[in-house]
């Protein structure tokens, strides 16, 4: 499951300091680190909480002054000392990710639990996520659903999210694909687009139903438009297949080569059985054969059906294939690069 990390920088400043500290957040805010750094530094040698997180992040990062995990850690165990929740989850996140140090996740449990029971959301959301996992503590997926559900309650999208995806996953008495639904639109409405695909597949479960694949349909495109791979694929599929919007099997070939061209595997099966079938073209067993060679060095899965188009293939339509899965691999390699997928 892939999470937003957030880094928390507090802006919320004690009176007394207000103006001091206040020049420090609209420094940082137009981009002047030195200048924020040396703001929160005088704001740290009063004593004061927030800007020792602030500054703490400053380090962290690496902005406006020189990079120093030893001295973030010091300046969030400062802020935390003075019970200030977003030091808290700082610390978390130093121990999940290892910044500085070896990840520990157990730790970092133990700080987003502070940091939760202080009605920090993002430490609720990340918490939630290693009890599910299981990570550094004792699998607990009843305690996780309570902290997605309080920050999902507190706006944090991608808690709304995973809250849908479990009332999908292990529905109870009342919950419904109706509550999920909820969920994901008010993550959709902040632009989590993992939500908007999300409702589109839900809605790609009722293709008896022509308003809700219209819906799917333009959704789809937004998040193809947007790079989205698995938008891409599935926007491609509508179109080669007609569902939603009219049938235009060049359109439908030109997403699912874009997707596939991110190195999604199922995008690359579906672009490898267009070839190979001949869908709204002639039949290119080459093609077929450089895209589904991709697939499976990702999915075994898609062995079956390279072996099938590999048996039929001649040495010179081999060599060809061959030709074909070395350029592939270079532009695969070169979406990547654009696209910073992995």
């Amino acid at each position: 499951m892939r999470c937003k990390t957030l880094i928390a920088l507090a802006l919320l400043l004690p009176t007394a300091l207000a103006v001091r500290a206040e020049g420090g957040a609209e420094a940082f805010g137009r981009g002047d680190f030195a200048a924020a750094a040396a703001r929160f530094e005088a704001g740290t040698a009063a004593g004061d909480a927030t800007a020792q997180n602030n500054l703490g992040v400053l380090y962290l990062r690496g902005k406006g002054v020189a990079q120093d995990y030893e001295r973030a850690r010091e300046l969030f165990e400062a802020a935390a000392r003075q019970h200030l929740p977003g030091a808290m989850f700082n610390l978390g996140m130093m121990h999940l990710r290892g910044y500085g140090m070896q990840a520990q996740p157990g730790v970092a449990a133990d700080w987003f639990g502070r940091a939760a029971a202080l009605d920090d959301r993002e430490a609720q959301f990340f918490l939630g996520v290693l009890l599910t996992r299981g990570d550094g503590v004792p699998a607990d997926p009843t305690r996780a659903k309570a902290l997605f559900l309080a920050a999902a309650l507190a706006g944090l999208p991608a808690a709304q999210f995973n809250l849908a995806m479990l009332y999908l996953d292990d529905p109870k008495p009342g919950e419904d694909e109706a509550a999920a639904r909820e969920w994901l639109e008010a993550a959709a409405k902040q632009d989590y687009r993992r939500a908007k695909l999300h409702i589109a597949k839900l809605d790609l479960r009722h293709n008896d139903e022509p308003g809700r694949l219209e819906h799917a349909a333009t959704l789809l495109r937004e998040l193809a438009d947007a790079g989205e791979p698995e938008a891409q694929m599935e926007f491609g599929l509508l179109n080669l297949f007609g569902k939603g919007l009219p049938k235009n099997e060049d359109e439908g070939r030109f997403w699912l080569r874009q997707a596939a061209l991110q190195g999604l595997a199922d995008a690359q099966v579906n672009l490898g059985a267009v070839y190979a079938r001949g869908l709204g073209i002639t039949p290119d067993p080459a093609e077929a054969y450089a895209w589904l060679t991709l697939a499976a060095e990702q999915d075994p899965k898609a062995r079956p059906a390279l072996d099938a188009v590999a048996g039929k293939l001649s040495p010179s339509e081999r060599s060809d294939a061959d030709a074909r899965l070395t350029d592939l691999r270079v532009k695969v390699a070169e979406a990547s690069t654009v696209t910073g997928t992995e």
